[in-house]
Protein backbone atom coordinates (compact mmCIF):
# COMPACT_ATOMS: atom_id res chain seq x y z
CA UNK A 1 0.00 0.00 0.00
CA UNK A 2 2.94 2.33 0.53
CA UNK A 3 3.74 2.05 -3.17
CA UNK A 4 0.15 2.92 -4.04
CA UNK A 5 0.25 5.98 -1.80
CA UNK A 6 3.37 7.23 -3.56
CA UNK A 7 1.96 6.40 -7.00
CA UNK A 8 -1.07 8.58 -6.27
CA UNK A 9 0.40 11.51 -4.37
CA UNK A 10 3.49 12.21 -6.48
CA UNK A 11 1.70 12.46 -9.85
CA UNK A 12 -1.19 14.36 -8.27
CA UNK A 13 1.08 17.01 -6.81
CA UNK A 14 3.70 17.27 -9.55
CA UNK A 15 1.59 16.89 -12.68
CA UNK A 16 -1.94 17.93 -11.75
CA UNK A 17 -1.33 20.77 -9.30
CA UNK A 18 -0.74 23.38 -12.03
CA UNK A 19 -4.05 22.32 -13.61
CA UNK A 20 -5.82 22.66 -10.27
CA UNK A 21 -4.66 26.24 -10.02
CA UNK A 22 -6.60 26.88 -13.20
CA UNK A 23 -9.67 24.98 -11.95
CA UNK A 24 -9.23 21.92 -14.16
CA UNK A 25 -9.54 18.39 -12.77
CA UNK A 26 -10.05 19.62 -9.21
CA UNK A 27 -12.35 16.73 -8.26
CA UNK A 28 -9.94 14.09 -9.60
CA UNK A 29 -7.04 15.54 -7.66
CA UNK A 30 -8.97 15.68 -4.39
CA UNK A 31 -10.27 12.14 -4.93
CA UNK A 32 -6.77 10.81 -5.58
CA UNK A 33 -5.25 12.61 -2.61
CA UNK A 34 -8.14 11.50 -0.38
CA UNK A 35 -7.63 7.84 -1.29
CA UNK A 36 -3.89 8.23 -0.78
CA UNK A 37 -4.44 9.74 2.68
CA UNK A 38 -6.81 6.89 3.63
CA UNK A 39 -4.35 4.29 2.36
CA UNK A 40 -1.51 6.02 4.21
CA UNK A 41 -3.54 6.02 7.41
CA UNK A 42 -4.18 2.29 7.02
CA UNK A 43 -0.48 1.68 6.43
CA UNK A 44 0.48 3.60 9.58
CA UNK A 45 -2.15 1.81 11.68
CA UNK A 46 -1.23 -1.70 10.46
CA UNK A 47 1.24 -2.00 13.31
CA UNK A 48 -1.69 -1.99 15.74
CA UNK A 49 -2.82 -5.33 14.23
CA UNK A 50 -6.47 -4.46 14.82
CA UNK A 51 -9.07 -6.31 12.81
CA UNK A 52 -10.79 -3.13 11.63
CA UNK A 53 -7.54 -1.87 10.08
CA UNK A 54 -7.44 -4.95 7.87
CA UNK A 55 -11.01 -4.34 6.71
CA UNK A 56 -10.33 -0.63 6.20
CA UNK A 57 -7.38 -1.59 4.00
CA UNK A 58 -9.61 -3.99 2.12
CA UNK A 59 -12.21 -1.24 1.57
CA UNK A 60 -9.60 1.22 0.27
CA UNK A 61 -8.26 -1.42 -2.11
CA UNK A 62 -11.78 -2.32 -3.27
CA UNK A 63 -12.33 1.36 -4.13
CA UNK A 64 -9.05 1.34 -6.06
CA UNK A 65 -10.14 -1.79 -7.95
CA UNK A 66 -13.41 -0.08 -8.91
CA UNK A 67 -11.51 3.04 -9.99
CA UNK A 68 -9.05 1.00 -12.07
CA UNK A 69 -11.91 -0.91 -13.73
CA UNK A 70 -13.57 2.37 -14.63
CA UNK A 71 -10.27 3.57 -16.03
CA UNK A 72 -9.89 0.42 -18.11
CA UNK A 73 -13.40 0.80 -19.49
CA UNK A 74 -13.01 4.51 -20.23
CA UNK A 75 -9.46 4.63 -21.55
CA UNK A 76 -7.50 1.37 -21.43
CA UNK A 77 -3.83 1.86 -20.63
CA UNK A 78 -0.93 0.05 -19.07
CA UNK A 79 -1.13 2.34 -16.02
CA UNK A 80 -4.78 1.47 -15.41
CA UNK A 81 -4.01 -2.24 -15.80
CA UNK A 82 -1.05 -1.99 -13.43
CA UNK A 83 -3.20 -0.17 -10.86
CA UNK A 84 -5.83 -2.88 -11.13
CA UNK A 85 -3.27 -5.66 -10.78
CA UNK A 86 -1.66 -4.03 -7.74
CA UNK A 87 -4.99 -3.43 -5.99
CA UNK A 88 -6.23 -6.97 -6.71
CA UNK A 89 -2.96 -8.38 -5.34
CA UNK A 90 -3.33 -6.40 -2.11
CA UNK A 91 -6.97 -7.49 -1.72
CA UNK A 92 -5.95 -11.11 -2.24
CA UNK A 93 -3.14 -10.83 0.30
CA UNK A 94 -5.43 -9.21 2.89
CA UNK A 95 -7.80 -12.17 2.58
CA UNK A 96 -5.20 -14.90 3.10
CA UNK A 97 -5.30 -17.01 6.29
CA UNK A 98 -1.91 -15.71 7.39
CA UNK A 99 -3.18 -12.14 7.16
CA UNK A 100 -6.25 -13.08 9.17
CA UNK A 101 -4.06 -14.65 11.88
CA UNK A 102 -1.69 -11.65 11.94
CA UNK A 103 -4.50 -9.14 12.40
CA UNK A 104 -6.34 -11.29 14.94
CA UNK A 105 -3.26 -11.68 17.16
Amino acid sequence: MCVQVLLVIVPSVVILLPLVLHGILLLNVFLGIGVAVLAGTVVVLMRTRRRWVRWAGWAVQAALVANALAGLIGAPSIGAFAGLALAVAVVALLLTPSSVRWFDA
